[in-house]
Formats: C-alpha cells, sequence, structure tokens
C-alpha cells in the first residue's frame, strides 16, 4: 500500500483481520489511516517498528560517542530527551526544538 492509499476509519476495522494476517505471514507493509485521502497515522508490523527503534537507537549511541570522544558529556536533558527519541516517543525536529529552547533558556 502506498501513501496515496489511505485507508479511512470504516474500510480499516473491515480490513484490519486480512491486515494482521499479512503482518503475521512475513508483510513489511505499512498502512496509512486517515480521511479525505490525507494520512495522519500509520501501521506497521512490529518487526519494521523494532528496526526503526533500533536505528534510532544507534543514532543516539553514535551521538553520545561523538561527543565523548570529544571530552564531552550530553546533558541530563539532552540525554532524557534522546531516549524519549530512541523510543519513538518524540520526532528528531521536536528533539532539536526542545534542545534548542533549553539551552536558550
Amino acid at each position: 500500500m502506498t501513501r496515496q492509499d489511505v485507508l479511512g476509519v470504516a474500510e480499516a476495522r473491515k480490513q484490519l483481520p486480512d491486515l494482521l494476517a499479512g503482518f503475521s505471514r512475513g508483510s513489511a507493509d505499512s498502512v496509512f489511516l486517515g480521511a479525505h485521502r490525507k494520512a495522519v497515522g500509520v501501521l506497521l508490523p512490529v518487526r519494521v517498528y523494532d528496526e526503526l527503534c533500533g536505528e534510532r537507537e544507534r543514532a543516539v549511541d553514535d551521538a553520545v560517542g561523538s561527543l565523548r570522544a570529544e571530552g564531552l558529556q550530553p546533558s541530563s536533558v539532552a540525554t532524557e530527551l534522546a531516549g524519549l527519541f530512541a523510543q519513538g516517543r518524540i520526532t528528531a525536529g521536536q528533539m532539536e526544538a526542545m534542545l534548542l529552547a533549553y539551552h536558550r533558556a
């Protein structure tokens, strides 16, 4: 399913058993949900979600490693926000904005 193929709530309810069965069979296709052909959410297989979280965790580890190589340590705020990012609870843009706001205050 492409991003142009956005399922409305009623259609998603009808297709949910088949979508879950596809995930169980190994499909890596994401399913976009929304209204009026505008995606506002996405369903994806757990293994794809786990891969995305793993990539975020590696990005955080790389950033912390770069800081430490320079003889620096991340602040407690940066560490907390990086954890939220790694968990998928905030976006990279949100993390950046929060860090900038914190350091400007």
